[in-house]
C-alpha cells in the first residue's frame, strides 16, 4: 500500500514521482492503540487503594477520639507468620511450614470485624526482607473481610 504523488512534467523536465510507503505508518499506529488498550485495562484492574501511615499534627491529635473508644487493628507480616493486635488483644499466626497461614488470618479478622463492625480500616505493617506477594495477601484478605482502608508501613513505625 502506497501513496503515490504525481508532479506532472512541466516546460520537457521529467515527472518526479515520489511514492510513500503507508505500511509501517499503520503498523505502529496499530501496536500503540493496543498497548494504550491493554495497559488502560491492568491499572483500573490492579488497584487496591491504600494510604502510608503518617505522624499526625498536634491539631489533629486533640480531636481524635478517646483512646479507649478507637481500637487499633495491626497485621505484622514477619519472618515467623502473621502477629494481629487489635486493642490490647496479641495474636500470633506462625507459618506452616514455608506458607502463611493465611486461612486462619481471614478467620481472625472475621472475628474481629463481627466484634467491631463499624471498624474498617488497619494497618499492614510489614518486617524488612519480606516478599511483596505475602503483603499483597494480607491485604486481599484484610478487603475480603471488609477492611476497606488499608494503610501499609514499616515494622518499626507499628510497634
Amino acid at each position: 500500500m502506497g501513496v503515490s504523488i504525481d508532479t506532472g512534467g512541466k516546460g520537457g523536465k521529467k515527472p518526479v514521482d515520489a511514492e510513500l510507503n503507508l505500511v509501517p505508518f499503520i503498523d505502529l499506529l496499530v501496536c500503540c492503540i493496543c498497548f494504550l488498550l491493554i495497559t488502560a485495562v491492568w491499572t483500573q484492574m490492579a488497584r487496591i487503594k491504600v494510604s502510608q501511615g503518617q505522624k499526625g499534627t498536634a491539631s489533629e491529635k486533640k480531636e481524635k477520639k478517646p483512646p479507649e473508644m478507637q481500637i487499633k487493628i495491626v497485621i505484622l507480616v514477619g519472618d515467623d507468620g502473621y502477629t494481629i493486635t487489635a486493642g490490647a488483644e496479641r495474636l500470633v499466626i506462625p507459618k506452616q511450614g514455608k506458607h502463611y497461614d493465611t486461612a486462619r488470618l481471614a478467620k481472625q479478622l472475621r472475628d474481629i470485624k463481627v466484634r467491631q463492625p463499624s471498624k474498617n480500616d488497619l494497618t499492614v505493617a510489614v518486617e524488612d526482607g519480606i516478599k511483596y506477594k505475602f503483603v499483597i495477601a494480607a491485604m486481599d484478605i484484610a478487603l475480603q473481610q471488609h477492611f476497606d482502608a488499608i494503610r501499609v508501613t514499616d515494622a518499626s513505625a507499628a510497634l
